[in-house]
């Protein structure tokens, strides 16, 4: 692929941080994939929008103010693409949680979006 596609999906993971600093689980569902999945730590897996914005609007409900997502890798497969990450958020200043994830992208038409995402937490 090209820096091109790279771009798009550093500001879907950019879009992803505004949104929950806006507290808009609207904005947050959006940038997954049709068919999009959360495969979320201590919880079942999260099919489909209206289920995707419930369960971040329990995170946004929760307290979480901001998400900072820092791409490690990045691998690139025709319309897929897989990313390995660490993450930090936040509730105010305090840290609320901090691991690692790993998205495996689809592009839909001209966007890329979050097929699957899954994490999991480094603290104790």
């Amino acid at each position: 692929m090209n820096s091109n596609d790279t771009n798009m999906i550093n500001k879907v993971n950019t879009e992803l941080a505004d949104a929950m600093r806006a507290g808009s689980a609207d904005r947050l569902a959006a940038i997954y994939s049709a068919t999009g999945q959360l495969l979320p730590p201590n919880h079942a897996a999260v099919s489909g929008d209206s289920e995707i914005n419930q369960y971040w609007q329990g995170v946004i409900d929760s307290g979480i103010t901001n998400a900072k997502l820092d791409t490690v890798e990045l691998e690139f497969f025709g319309d897929s693409a897989v990313e390995v990450g660490t993450y930090v958020m936040h509730q105010g200043e305090e840290l609320a949680d901090q691991g690692k994830y790993i998205v495996f992208w689809k592009k839909e038409g001209e966007q890329w979006k979050y097929h699957r995402d899954i994490w999991n937490s480094s603290l104790a």
